[in-house]
């Protein structure tokens, strides 16, 4: 017994992941496996780290990135105004800040297809194109590489991932969107306002299973406070930063419980965007059933009120709680599709968007956004409101629910398994193309400035497709 004891110790020790900081050259060459900052034709990206007590690694990491960001965003620009696009992604279970780690190859792809969008865009809108910046917060999700201990680090790791949300992940996500404030605020003068929604700089989170969670603890009480500051007073209810994005959250559906009720007994205004959009997988075995099970294992102590769905709420992540769940992502392949990228391909073979394709599809996603923005305004269930249409991307349509209240900004999303199998299949191709294009649908509609070249050799607006 001692021997079987001694060995189960050694090989958890063995198969143990430390908690370290992976990027330590700050900045470091571009093309150091430990550089802070990255930077490629397309785009630029910054690494923050977080250790176990949610603390920052190093914070001159966040110094380094948003110098980067200023220096992006000068005040003015000859011939334009200038901003950039900064997205954010904080990684789940089983992932860190390694130079080949999937997760990092997976948002290379991503800032890669957001920047020949923007390329096509900005062609369309007659500005100068924003520059991408990516950042990427790490922190040790994986925490063992040896089984069962991989599998059984699930729920350490969960608790992990809400001490990085609670910690200084928060000051990261309040530094960037006040930098993103700023910099709008110089460009548009006394006129901006508290909504920075469709200025020059845009800011775009997107959390992947603990790093879901992470982002939602770290966000949750904002969108609150920022509910009743808005949507009581009939203005559109603002997002942290411009849009927030969940990919197979690892978190109970009971912490979105507050934000659901006040939402689905709301009327919204006219021009409300989505806020926060929550895609969980059909075939996530990690989210709908090993979570549930390890849940009712922790919580067999609890007590809950038997007039309302508390433990089904506590039991179950957001995405796989029914009455969440707001749309369905439905794979429809179209005919530019190609069958053999559904079955997934390697993170770093994940496919880049060619300029012309990024025209014709910025066309399209146009024509489908000012469609979604043309809805009336409504209020919940008791109004004889109008259906909010589906939203048709290249091989996938985003359908509503019978039950979507339409202009609710939280999308519950269920999504495919050929556009997202499983806990961890990011690196999906139909699944990063449709985050590029949904990033762009989300953003509100633009003043049309057309350039002397945008009206010299217009851009044909493309119909969606069927």
């Amino acid at each position: 017994m001692s021997r079987l004891l001694a060995l189960a110790i050694s090989a958890l020790v063995a198969g143990c992941v430390h908690d370290q900081q992976f990027r330590t050259d700050n900045p470091g060459a571009p093309d150091d496996p430990r550089a802070v900052l990255e930077s490629a034709a397309a785009y630029q990206l910054g690494f923050v780290e977080f250790d176990d007590q949610g603390w920052f690694w190093d914070p001159r990491q966040m110094e380094t990135v948003i110098k980067t960001i200023r220096s992006a965003t000068p005040a003015l620009k000859a011939g334009g105004r200038k901003g950039a696009v900064v997205v954010l992604f904080v990684h789940g279970w089983k992932n860190n800040a390694a130079y080949d780690n999937g997760n990092v190859q997976t948002f290379r792809s991503i800032l890669a297809n957001l920047s020949a969008f923007e390329t096509a865009e900005s062609a369309q809108e007659g500005r100068d194109p924003r520059k991408v910046i990516g950042v990427y917060a790490g922190w040790r999700g994986l925490s063992a590489t040896i089984e069962p201990f991989k599998e059984l680090s699930f729920y350490e790791r969960k608790d992990t991932a809400h001490k990085v949300g609670h910690g200084a992940l928060t000051e990261l996500l309040v530094r960037l969107e006040s930098l993103q404030r700023s910099n709008n605020a110089s460009l548009n003068g006394a006129r901006v306002q508290a909504d920075t929604r469709g200025r020059e700089t845009e800011f775009v989170i997107i959390g992947h299973s603990f790093g879901g969670a992470a982002v939602h603890s770290a966000i949750s009480q904002i969108l609150l406070r920022n509910f009743f500051e808005s949507v009581d007073r009939g203005y559109p209810l603002k997002s942290f930063g411009d849009l927030v994005i969940l990919l197979n959250p690892a978190f109970e559906a009971s912490q979105h419980e507050e934000l659901n009720d006040l939402a689905t007994h709301a009327t919204y205004a006219r021009s409300q965007e989505p806020v926060l959009a929550v895609f969980t997988s059909k075939t996530d075995w990690a989210t709908k059933y090993a979570f549930p099970v390890g849940r009712s294992l922790s919580t067999a102590l609890e007590s809950y009120r038997t007039d309302r769905p508390q433990r089904a709420e506590d039991l179950q992540t957001i995405g796989n709680f029914p009455s969440f769940i707001t749309h369905d992502l439905v794979y429809a392949p179209g005919a530019k599709a190609a069958a053999a990228q559904a079955a997934g391909a390697a993170p770093a073979q994940a496919p880049v968007i060619g300029r012309a394709e990024a025209s014709d599809t910025v066309g399209k996603i146009l024509f489908v956004r000012r469609s979604w923005q043309g809805r009336e305004a409504n209020i919940h269930p008791a109004a004889n409101q109008k259906a909010a249409p589906p939203a048709t991307f290249t091989n996938v349509v985003l359908r509503p629910k019978a039950t979507y209240t339409s202009g609710d900004p939280f999308l519950i999303v269920s999504v495919d398994k050929e556009i997202m199998n499983g806990h961890d299949d990011i690196a999906n191709p139909n699944l990063i193309r449709f985050l590029s294009e949904f990033i762009v649908f989300c953003r509100p509609e633009r003043p049309q400035r057309p350039s002397a070249a945008a009206q010299a050799a217009p851009v044909r607006l493309a119909a969606p497709a069927p």
